[in-house]
């Protein structure tokens, strides 16, 4: 069905109304003053704040397309400028689209400029999807209003592009306004420049408008299809917002949990820096004595493993890699004698610390009395000579337990592997479906190597995650079929008030005209006729039929009927000389 609207659409030109133009020529302006600003070196044009991102060059030129194609729509005769413009306009946002869809690169960040500015910009003069996707939308709001306007779907296909271009940037200004970065920065992409985000609005608002003079049938004040437009916009604000709120948090949870990953990393790195600089000093007094009587060393050795806990023993190895020393000797004695070189993982290690003279550590190893743990090893030297190792047991559980308190990433899990086997844990449930919640690290020590991975507890995790975004979600949803229902059923009312009020006057006009018989009506003494307004003598029938909606039938009174009998010389009927004679009948 069509709008009771001139197909051709400079018609309607006069209709449009005058913020569409204003519009028009403030894309036109904002475009050519940043496209200045970038050739002049103006920042305070082109980025408005040093903190903020850049208008980009693209996006310059589509502002001066579109407003272009904008102030078309008024002109008569030009209308065909507008699908023109707008069509190239949609290309470059739809291809900016595709290149971050699909992380390519086609030549179009700088094909007219190469940018400077690459604040807010991980592809320099790439301009912001927020700003594409709105190129697109109101690219083809263009392409649609520049035909013909007098299709109501075609004004509802322009309305519901603008509207959505509108939602989209408002909620980006809304995200410049309350700090919230995700509103105004999807993902990892550019940037929408504030400048950018506001003639947008504009645009989108002066677009909207003209389509909605446009869609107006005589007597409505509203078109028919504003319902539609209302609810995509609504409902569009509210996804946008609502993904934006959920990526402020899910963005605040992953930088708590990375902060504990930090945390956790330089804690161990502290800790175990710091035994290995007590099996160093145990390495110096013996190299620089030339070795340490059994007794001397066995003391010093128990005192270490009295204040360090984690220590689970001391070793003295020989220079042929066997085991002849070692503290607490209580449950430990199976190991005197032993043979490092047995086990490939302490081989490998003793090997790296006598060729490097540095302390090493090995991966995790089964310890000999029994559970996951890590051997440091410390190379003695004796007047030039090797004088075999210092090595200091650590129980993995046990340690791990002492280096990292509650306090160390307070509330998070904690998982620990190396070689892909997982060696301790920490309050380790089931680890979250959002993969951004999980931080993943590597602790490098000593010539070991350690994978690590962190998330919130179900307990931290419920205290820092609000349900804010669902509500607005559901609250814009439902508000955006609330308003949709609304502006129906208050247009539908609307109409049927009017329709009433058309049939009413009808009524009141026809009635109007029967009120008119009941007056004084001239009419003639003889042959009965009627005088009207204008002087003409109507037929009594002929006139009440015009005045009245009556419908008059003809036949004969009894007295005429007899007398018309008489004069043809036929006998008067039965039935009427009774009623002659009932004189029911004016004489």
């Amino acid at each position: 069905m069509s709008l009771r609207l001139s197909p051709d659409p400079t018609a309607n030109s006069s209709r449009v109304p005058f913020f569409t133009l204003a519009t028009g020529a403030a894309s036109l302006a904002l475009g050519l003053l940043v496209l200045i600003g970038w050739h002049a070196h103006n920042l305070t044009w082109v980025q408005v704040n040093p903190t903020l991102a850049p208008m980009q060059y693209n996006s310059a030129v589509c502002f001066v397309l579109l407003g272009i194609a904008i102030m078309a729509l008024r002109w008569n005769g030009a209308q065909w400028v507008a699908p023109v413009l707008g069509s190239l306009v949609a290309a470059v946002g739809g291809m900016t689209l595709a290149q971050d869809l699909f992380h390519a690169d086609l030549g179009l960040d700088q094909l007219f400029f190469h940018s400077y500015l690459t604040t807010g910009t991980p592809h320099p003069g790439r301009m912001s999807p927020v700003s594409a996707s709105c190129y697109l939308f109101i690219g083809l709001a263009l392409v649609v209003l520049g035909r013909d306007i007098a299709s109501r779907w075609r004004l509802l296909a322009a309305g519901s592009l603008a509207s959505l271009t509108v939602s989209i940037t408002l909620v980006a200004l809304m995200g410049y306004a309350f700090g919230l970065h995700a509103a105004y920065a999807w993902g990892q992409l550019t940037d929408v420049a504030i400048q950018a985000a506001g003639g947008l609005t504009l645009a989108g608002a002066g677009l909207f408008l003209f389509a909605w003079k446009s869609g107006l049938e005589p007597g409505e004040r509203t078109p028919r299809w504003l319902p539609v437009p209302l609810v995509l916009g609504v409902l569009t604000a509210s996804v946008v917002f609502y993904c934006a709120l959920n990526a402020e948090q899910n963005q605040d949870i992953s930088q708590t949990v990375k902060a504990g990953a930090e945390s956790v990393k330089n804690q161990i790195t502290l800790r175990i820096d710091a035994r290995t600089r007590s099996v160093v000093r145990m390495a110096q007094r013996w190299n620089t004595a030339g070795g340490t009587p059994r007794a001397a060393w066995e003391n010093d050795a128990a005192n270490y493993v009295h204040d360090f806990p984690d220590l689970q023993a001391l070793e003295w190895i020989d220079p042929t890699h066997h085991v002849r020393w070692i503290v607490p000797l209580a449950g430990n004695e199976a190991k005197l004698g032993l043979d490092l070189t047995l086990e490939p993982h302490r081989k490998a290690a003793v090997a790296q610390a006598e060729q490097e003279q540095q302390p090493v550590m090995t991966p995790i190893v089964q310890l000999f009395r029994g559970g996951a743990g890590f051997v440091i090893y410390v190379p003695l030297r004796v007047k030039g000579q090797p004088g075999g190792f210092v090595a200091a047991i650590i129980k993995a559980q046990t340690g791990l337990d002492r280096y990292l308190s509650s306090s160390v990433a307070a509330g998070e899990a904690l998982e620990f592997s190396d070689g892909g086997k997982v060696f301790y844990t920490r309050d380790a449930g089931e680890p979250p479906l959002n993969m951004d919640w999980i931080a993943q690290d590597k602790v490098e020590m000593h010539g070991a190597t350690w994978t690590f991975r962190i998330w919130p507890t179900p307990a931290l995790a419920s205290h820092l995650y609000s349900p804010l975004p669902q509500v607005i979600l559901f609250a814009g949803a439902l508000g955006a079929l609330l308003l949709g229902a609304t502006c129906f059923f208050a247009q539908r009312s609307s109409r049927s008030a009017s329709e009433t009020a058309r049939k009413n006057a009808a009524l009141e006009a026809a009635l109007e005209k029967v009120r008119t018989l009941e007056g004084l009506l001239p009419i003639c003494s003889c042959c009965k006729r009627v005088r009207d307004d204008t002087g003409y003598w109507n037929q009594i029938d002929t006139y009440l039929g015009q005045h009245t909606n009556a419908s008059l039938s003809h036949g004969y009174c009894p007295e005429c009927a007899a007398k018309t009998f008489k004069e043809f010389g036929f006998e008067v009927p039965e039935s009427i000389a009774t009623a002659l004679e009932a004189g029911n009948f004016e004489r």
